[in-house]
């Protein structure tokens, strides 16, 4: 089964199918299984795309078949299976992600946990919420090898565990966990986990660690990192950044303050240290010299 998407209720989905059909004319349609409802496939011959789009109102993981026919009669059929998963965000009752509960952040509608790492023992938090019990499955995808879900929902703390095994995960496992809520219907979350390999962590000062900028023009600079296990921090430990310079965190929540932005206001050199954390705890530092010409 291909996994074709991940949406979240109500939020508009739209999901591009495509049948490579020269410039033949070419009708998609639903030959078995079912959207989510709220979803539609319109059923209008094209020059070889369609689309799935509209509006989930239903949590759940669904399976279907896609029919694609060349015309005029006569003509070719091919068909595939695909799969999308529609999540509920911001109920009181559901499988949630937050970095205060679980140290996850949600992206695409995915629930991005801590990163593992090949042969330590891991303990990430996978729930945490009110009025959700009974047992916990996997629907669709798969936990990294080595690690299981908790066998039911406890109330909190509960955690996926075991020691994922080598080589490391790129980019990651990306798998949906039902379970059900206080009036027993399912409910549904998308998780992925990275698993990092076994490395020390350290500031990747590859790009170099002195930087130069102008006063009144705009300044990027992002920081880089090896090793560790996210998701991770960035700070200055000493020191002082140039005036009109902050910290900020560039696309990744994952990744929090790693970037130097702004527009320097004062020329000279300044010297300042960063530092770096990681989710379980381990630091790294390193001088960084900037200096900011008039």
């Amino acid at each position: 089964m291909l996994p074709f998407g991940t949406t979240t209720a109500p939020n508009g989905y739209s999901s591009t199918i495509t049948a490579t059909a020269g410039s033949a004319t070419t009708t998609f349609t639903v030959a078995s299984g079912s959207l989510p409802p709220g979803l539609a496939l319109p059923a209008e011959p094209g020059s070889g795309t369609d689309l799935v789009t509209g509006t989930p109102t239903k949590a759940g993981v669904y399976d279907f078949t896609i029919k694609a026919t060349t015309s005029p009669s006569g003509g070719k059929t091919v068909t595939l299976a695909y799969e999308i998963t529609v999540t509920v965000q911001g109920a009181p009752d559901q499988l949630v992600c937050t970095p205060a509960s679980n140290g996850g952040f949600l992206e695409s509608g995915v629930c991005v946990l801590p990163d593992a790492v090949t042969g330590l023992a891991y303990a990430g938090h996978l729930l945490t919420s009110h009025q959700v019990g009974g047992a916990l499955s996997v629907v669709s995808g798969s936990l990294p090898a080595g690690l299981t879900l908790p066998a039911a929902f406890t109330g909190s703390g509960d955690t996926v565990s075991g020691t994922p095994a080598p080589p490391g995960v790129e980019p990651g496992s990306t798998f949906t966990v039902q379970g059900t809520g206080d009036q027993g219907q399912p409910l549904y979350q998308a998780y992925s986990i990275q698993v990092d390999p076994n490395e020390p962590l350290a500031i990747n000062a590859s790009g170099g660690s002195a930087f130069t900028g102008t006063v009144g023009q705009a300044f990027a600079q992002n920081f880089f990192l090896s090793g560790g296990a996210g998701p991770y921090t960035w700070s200055v430990a000493s020191g002082s950044l140039p005036p009109g310079l902050t910290l900020q965190t560039y696309v990744d929540p994952r990744d929090a303050n790693d970037e130097l932005v702004g527009t320097p206001t004062t020329a000279g050199t300044y010297t300042f240290a960063m530092k770096l954390t990681d989710y379980d705890g381990q630091q790294a530092t390193q001088k960084f010299t900037m200096t900011i010409a008039s």
